[in-house]
């Protein structure tokens, strides 16, 4: 996955997100800074599913390392996490 940039990485988070809210790409809006978990309502079970579809889409195990809870405080800190880890 090396050819992952940091726009195509953002495109993929927000469509993991819209997916598990059932929501549209376009209904999803983030800044880096963001908590996207609150501030698109993601319960326990919603993060099970994000963890899954980060895993598949990125092909690394999401969820299983310490700095992986670290990567859900924001927006940004997701994309850094993903960046690192799919490289």
């Amino acid at each position: 996955m090396n050819d992952l940039n940091v726009e195509k990485i953002e495109a993929q988070l927000i469509s993991i997100i819209a997916s598990v809210k059932n929501l549209t790409s376009t209904d999803i809006s983030l800044q880096p800074e963001d908590d996207f978990i609150s501030q698109y309502g993601l319960s326990s079970m919603d993060a099970v599913s994000l963890s899954v579809k980060i895993s598949q889409v990125f092909g690394f195990g999401f969820g299983q390392e310490v700095e992986d809870i670290d990567g859900l405080s924001s927006f940004g800190a997701l994309t850094q996490l993903v960046q690192k880890r799919a490289a």
